[in-house]
């Protein structure tokens, strides 16, 4: 049989034309699919179709944490994927698999974010459980902000840190600062835990609060990270300022005398995303020796001898990625993975000095890369053929990931001498679940030859040849990218479509990540043509292999997939009906709105010209040749783009006559988190698709 992780090879290999390429993979996946690692064997065919309560009823895993000898792995459990957590769980695993997980920790809280002690003996973490003891540790003031300062009444508690041996028990409060930490990480030596949090309110501050004297001027510095560093043994806390800036992340330097430090002159996302600098600190005398790059992404990772840094940072005009290496003595850089087909996530230095550990996404799935740093040679050692999300690397080199597959919706793993192995099985009832087949998939660009991929899932049980009606889910971003992963969650739909007997096609168009830096450039000054252009043009292969009914189509996504949809339905007759998602409707407005407009400024400038090329992107402009019924979804406290976006294309459909329904969560943000509304949003999506193809 050949292994799921291996289809991507054995296509590629075959070297055929885009229609080949479709056959050969689906047939793979339909026929001959390997269970996932670790997975259970399976006694009886799946029976039950997934649902919006199915993908409700899911466990998340995250926070994979593997113990300094690599025997051990912690990490979290919470209910729901990408819900706002109420309740985290921290699971202690053996690497080997020898023996079940158990759970470290009971609390009704969330406990979270768990690192091992540099001996391996204890844990620190992050709880918002209430601590009794709150005056006999070190910290200010536990009191919650409420309408009488002097008077608190019942409130969640602030997260604080928590400690708890390796071996079980009580875990026992670290701090009680009355603000949130928000990261932390111990020393080297063990003896002491920096960590991240604002300023103790003043009593003038929390009076202000409570009598909601809170308007807040924009772009003005508010709450901003100290470092606290808290010594184990006296338990003495020390706060450092950076002036002027927020700390936002930082790591200690292998022997403990330095931090590196991701700092930005506000808490707000534009400067955490665009104008982050990345600086050098001499921990005793609390002083900056050096900033080594303005503009990152990643605070940076110590080599084991402590003379580099390792980091990513955002191409120039913020499309892309690059990973760096800095000399922390004299500040010179060498990039990494500038030719690299792919996208750069994340960089961490191995246990060897001439080896960083590079996760990348290439094409549609998550790659862990060993790269040589003085070559720059990338070399795949880790493809879950799916997505992962964090790792951790043991002093003997053992590997601790979190990460999702196609029919494995969260799990924790272990990598350890070319091996792969799932240490948790957190959502067992998945297996009794008949998912749709999930395939990477590949066409040509009718436009100039590029190859485009993208992922499509079929119904279960279905046989290629037989035209099926088909909804098309462009992703967000633009430089997103879709994964041969689970596809099941309030913003990813193909599953729940699929089970209704729906192929859906996700297409990971130009603009997108997973194929360098240059494809991701593809829409610069040019939403809705380049890329609509790709997405069609896989449409009209499925067309062509009899996989997709071209008179049952539809169109939906969310953020940058909802503003293609609100294109798509105001530019082509194809599509019998659309779904648009916190869209960009408006692009003038919306550089002037979001929250991140640094973002939105490496796509478009502000010259007479460029607004002229906004306002052609724009489907608000074109309104009047909307095609089919819209339904517009948004979030009633959207920031990154405006609840107003929405509204005003629901707004101008209904003022036109065109069938149109509007609906906001209130709330929420951008990302949808609150379960009741995650399921909403399922629920409706199969209704409209239902009643409309």
């Amino acid at each position: 049989m050949i292994a799921t992780g291996s289809l991507t090879r054995v296509i590629k290999a075959l070297k055929v034309d885009a229609g080949r390429v479709l056959a050969v993979s689906l047939a793979l996946v339909l026929a001959v699919a390997a269970p996932a690692a670790g997975a259970q064997p399976v006694a009886d065919a799946p029976t039950h179709l997934v649902t919006p309560n199915a993908i409700a009823g899911l466990t998340d895993v995250r926070d994979a944490e593997i113990s300094p000898n690599g025997r051990q792995v912690l990490y979290v459990t919470q209910p729901g994927i990408g819900q706002r957590a109420s309740h985290a769980t921290i699971w202690l695993a053996a690497a080997d698999g020898g023996t079940p997980p158990r759970r470290l920790t009971v609390s009704a809280g969330l406990d979270d974010t768990p690192q091992w002690s540099p001996d391996g003996r204890n844990i620190a973490f992050l709880s918002n459980r209430a601590n009794p003891s709150a005056r006999g540790v070190a910290g200010f003031d536990l009191r919650p902000v409420t309408g009488d300062p002097d008077q608190p009444t019942p409130t969640e508690a602030p997260r604080q840190l928590w400690l708890i041996s390796a071996t079980g028990g009580e875990a026992q409060p670290l701090t009680a600062v009355g603000r949130d930490i928000r990261s932390f990480r111990w020393s080297p030596d063990g003896r002491r835990i920096a960590f991240l949090a604002p300023d103790p309110l003043t009593a003038c501050e929390r009076a202000d609060r409570a009598a909601k004297r809170d308007w807040a001027e924009a772009d003005a510095p508010q709450d901003l990270a100290r470092i606290w560093i808290l010594d184990l043994a006296s338990h003495v806390l020390r706060r450092i300022a950076v002036a002027d800036r927020e700390v936002s992340e930082l790591s200690w330097s292998p022997d403990g005398s330095r931090f590196a430090l991701r700092v930005a002159a506000t808490g707000g996302l534009n400067d955490f995303y665009y104008r982050s600098d990345l600086m050098v600190m001499d921990v005793a005398s609390a002083t900056v020796a050096r900033t080594i790059f303005k503009g990152v992404y990643s605070t940076g990772s110590w080599s084991p001898d402590g003379r580099r840094i390792a980091f990513t940072a955002p191409e120039p005009d913020r499309i892309g990625t690059r990973g760096y290496v800095a000399d922390v003595a004299t500040g010179a850089l060498r990039q990494l993975g500038a030719t690299l087909d792919g996208t750069l996530k994340r960089l961490d230095w191995s246990r060897n000095n001439a080896v960083v550990l590079a996760r990348a996404v290439v094409h549609t799935r998550t790659v862990v890369m060993q790269v040589d740093v003085t070559t720059d040679r990338f070399r795949p050692l880790i493809d879950l053929d799916g997505q992962i999300r964090d790792i951790s690397v043991a002093d003997n080199g053992t590997i601790a990931l979190s990460g999702s597959q196609a029919g494995r919706a969260a799990d924790a793993w272990v990598f350890r001498r070319g091996r792969l192995r799932a240490v948790s099985d957190v959502n067992p009832q998945m297996r009794d679940w008949r998912l749709g087949k999930v395939a990477e998939v590949r066409w040509t660009s009718s436009r100039d030859g590029r190859p485009i991929y993208g992922v499509l899932v079929t119904p279960p049980g279905f046989v290629p040849g037989m035209p099926t009606k088909t909804v098309v889910q462009p992703h967000g971003g633009p430089a997103d990218v879709w994964e041969t992963s689970w596809l099941g969650s309030w913003t990813s739909w193909a599953q729940i479509l699929a089970a209704r007997g729906y192929v859906v096609l996700l297409p990971n168009a130009r603009g997108s990540g997973g194929q360098g830096t240059a494809f991701a450039r593809g829409v610069k000054n040019d939403w809705g043509t380049g890329d609509y252009q790709d997405i069609v043009d896989g449409l009209d292969m499925l067309v062509g292999r009899g996989i997709t009914d071209p008179n049952r189509l539809g169109i939906g996504g969310w953020s940058y997939g909802g503003f293609m949809s609100a294109w798509a339905i105001t530019r082509d007759t194809r599509f019998r009906t659309a779904i648009v998602g916190a869209g960009v409707t408006d692009l003038l407005s919306l550089s002037l709105a979001t929250d991140t407009p640094d973002w939105f400024g490496g796509y478009y400038g502000s010259s007479p010209a460029d607004v002229a090329s906004m306002d052609a992107a724009s489907p608000l402009r074109s309104i009047a040749k909307a095609s089919g019924p819209v339904l517009v979804l948004h979030g009633g406290e959207d920031r990154r783009v405006p609840t107003t976006q929405g509204l005003a294309f629901y707004r101008g459909l209904r003022l036109m006559g065109k069938d149109a329904t509007f609906v906001t969560y209130p709330r929420e943000p951008h990302w949808i988190s609150e379960p009741e509304h995650q399921l909403d949003i399922q629920r409706r999506v199969l209704a409209w698709f239902d009643a409309h193809l």
